[in-house]
């Protein structure tokens, strides 16, 4: 209710935001004194950099009238840059404008730990824009596919240009399927451009208030009985709207043992019918923890979860599970597969099941224990 309610919204990096950390952390400090506010800066519009980068190839067209061989060295840096940072990681964007934002960790430490079992909930809300209106979301990784295959296209035909020329011959038909290529890119640009002016701040009660609510519950109950065979962090994370920027922050600052690390993300878990995502990613399907997805799978039947696989939006394990760690997410989604109300204006409190949070609750303070408990057995 604070947060989606009595807060306007909490779009990244803004002073609503900030107020929602202030009172995560304040929740926080009534189970546990361990618990810190870690400020950092990331880039506030990545709509605009993944824009520019599709716009760079209007400058690879020009230079393959010319330079066939420079212009795939240049495409094909813009191409593993657009990946790079796809992927989670700061290519460009760590020589843009930065701006202030916040992840709050609370830590319970066991008596005999053998295993770090890490809870994330992003506490930031979206915006409602063209792209994620419920018509477009089910093709937003079709289109990003169509991007990445533009590029590609361009690069192979400046590829064929440099041997066409080797032999004094020119090619037009690359040169054709080239500026196609390249329309179709300048497209996609003007798109990212556009729909980063038009985005209206939400109230994000399901996302990811919602996942908020039952990391402050996990909190209390930890704080009455703590897990023993494991620490266990609850991060708030911020700016996840900035690309992931709070969940990439926390694990550049933590260096996590891969071996001996568990994170379960909650989100959007206040609407649709719970799951436990076993595959997850936009450019390629990334499989879960399997210890933790075996062990969520025995405890389903009690709590009416489904396995799910999630390919159309990036969830706050994306960037934990690009860099080979032990990640599961439950998230709640509508018949379609889709997460509801996904940065949307219909994202309100009025839509949010609280009984859904409770059985998330549940489901994941389980799981949690019996993940530790194995773990320990195990080492």
């Amino acid at each position: 209710m604070y947060l989606a309610a009595r807060l306007l919204h909490r779009s990244a990096q803004s002073e609503c935001e900030r107020d929602a950390a202030e009172f995560i952390e304040r929740r926080f400090r009534e189970n546990t004194p361990d618990v810190s506010t870690e400020s950092f800066f990331c880039i506030e519009n990545y709509p605009y950099l993944f824009a520019s980068y599709l716009s760079e190839y209007l400058v690879v067209g020009a230079l393959s009238l010319w330079w066939p061989l420079i212009a795939f060295l240049y495409g094909g840096a813009i191409f593993v840059l657009y990946l790079f940072e796809f992927s989670g990681f700061r290519g460009l964007s760590r020589f843009l404008p930065q701006f202030p934002s916040q992840n709050v960790v609370a830590r319970f430490l066991g008596t005999r730990p053998k295993s770090l079992v890490v809870v994330t909930a992003h506490y930031d809300s979206g915006f409602a824009s063209p792209l994620s209106s419920p018509r477009v979301l089910p093709w937003l990784r079709t289109l990003q596919n169509v991007l990445l295959a533009a590029m590609v296209v361009v690069l192979a035909t400046c590829v064929a240009d440099f041997i066409s020329s080797r032999g004094g011959e020119v090619n037009d038909l690359s040169l054709a399927i080239r500026c196609v290529a390249i329309a179709v890119l300048l497209t996609g640009a003007l798109l990212l451009f556009s729909v980063s002016s038009q985005g209206e701040d939400i109230r994000g009660a399901n996302g990811n208030a919602s996942g908020v609510a039952a990391l402050l519950q996990l909190a209390e109950r930890f704080g009455e009985s703590p897990i023993e065979e494991a620490d266990v962090w609850l991060v708030a994370t911020g700016s996840h709207e900035s690309w992931m920027g709070g969940m990439r922050q926390f694990l550049d600052e933590h260096k996590l043992d891969r071996h001996n690390t568990y994170l379960l993300n909650l989100e959007g878990v206040g609407a649709g019918k719970l799951h436990y995502l076993t595959r997850e990613g936009m450019l390629h399907a990334m499989p879960s923890s399997k210890e933790m997805v075996a062990i969520a799978s025995d405890l389903s039947g009690d709590y009416d979860m489904a396995p799910g696989v999630m390919r159309s939006v990036p969830t706050e394990a994306h960037i934990p599970l690009m860099r080979e760690l032990k990640a599961m997410t439950v998230m709640g989604l509508d018949t379609d597969g889709l997460p509801p109300h996904w940065n949307q204006i219909s994202d309100r409190v009025t839509e949010v099941d609280e009984r859904s949070i409770a059985a998330a609750v549940g489901f994941s303070e389980t799981l949690l224990r019996r993940l530790a408990t194995a773990h320990e057995e195990r080492s």
